[in-house]
């Protein structure tokens, strides 16, 4: 599965799913009397979601995974796939919840966390005509 960065350091975590999301900005600028909406878009976000789990998982870097993310920051720097490279771009980073999946007496592993990454510029910026 692929893989993502955050503030330029890659993470050997257990990636199991990205979903990339598109997000459109518009302005709503009414409706005329005619009955038609009016919007002017502002430009095209791409947001992220990325579930991990505990499959090939390195318990090191999962942990210094969470503590990345849980850091209070104004933004990150993620780097994430898009078609067939990478985008790098700020974003804020939501966590998800997680829980143990294994405890053991010198190590405990926890997984089925979701990492939401919200891109803070547009990627596309629309027009002006």
């Amino acid at each position: 599965m692929s893989s993502f960065e955050i503030d330029y350091t890659k993470f050997d975590v257990g990636v199991v799913n990205i979903i990339r999301k598109a997000k459109v900005d518009r302005v709503n600028l009414g409706t005329t009397l005619d009955g038609v909406k009016h919007y002017k878009t502002k430009g095209i976000y791409y947001d992220y979601e990325i579930t991990i789990n505990t499959r090939r998982m390195n318990v090191e870097d999962y942990d210094r995974l969470y503590e990345k993310i849980t850091t209070p920051v104004d933004y990150y720097m993620v780097t994430v796939p898009y078609g067939q490279e990478t985008k790098t771009f700020k974003a804020v980073v939501s966590v998800g919840d997680d829980s143990i999946v294994q405890d053991f007496s010198k190590l405990r592993k926890w997984g089925s966390l979701k990492i939401i990454i919200e891109a803070l510029e547009p990627e596309k910026v629309a027009n002006d005509d």
